[in-house]
């Protein structure tokens, strides 16, 4: 009968497959989260779907994280075992500018659409996607939308029409 691996045991196979391109290992809610090099996170990810103390076959999804132009951008893909049940979460950190990363959307059909908005949102290249088209925005829409950098128009635009509340304007006599 298959087991979930502990997150502590996660970290070690990890670590001993691929050394010091494990920048950070974490654990979450539970979960295990390794922080690996942009250079080997396809064969992160590809370690955990084909070993079998790991067989996560499932990704949940990959997603996005701004933190500001002096911390960079990091790519999330939670990985999952179906036949285990555990979960692991592969991060990668990534500069401001131009932020790239490698695709798994061939070793994890999922993760196609998870990278394509990502894509779109945050202005994350993913080198030799299939398919790197929009997928949620009309294509006249310019900018990454969940970028803190992004001005929302609504804002600009339409200054607020009324007083700030609880300074109420006092009427003339």
């Amino acid at each position: 009968m298959a087991t979930a691996l502990s997150p502590e045991d996660v970290e070690s196979r990890l670590r001993a497959r691929f050394g010091q391109d494990i920048l950070a290992f974490e654990v979450q809610h539970g979960h295990a989260v390794a922080t690996v090099s942009t250079e080997r996170y396809r064969d992160v990810c590809r370690f955990l779907r084909d070993e079998p103390e790991f067989d996560c076959t499932y990704c949940d999804f990959t997603g996005g994280v701004d933190f500001g132009p002096e911390r960079g951008f990091e790519v999330v893909t939670h990985l999952y075992s179906l036949s285990h049940h555990h979960n692991v979460r592969v991060k990668v950190r990534l500069p401001h500018e131009d932020p790239t990363c490698p695709t798994v959307s061939d070793l994890f059909p999922t993760s196609n659409w998870h990278e394509r908005e990502t894509m779109e949102m945050f202005g994350v290249t993913f080198d030799n996607h299939p398919m790197p088209v929009r997928l949620l925005l009309a294509e006249a829409f310019e900018g990454h939308p969940l970028r803190k950098d992004f001005e929302l128009m609504s804002r600009v635009v339409k200054p607020w029409p009324g007083a700030v509340e609880g300074e109420e304007e006092e009427e003339e006599e």
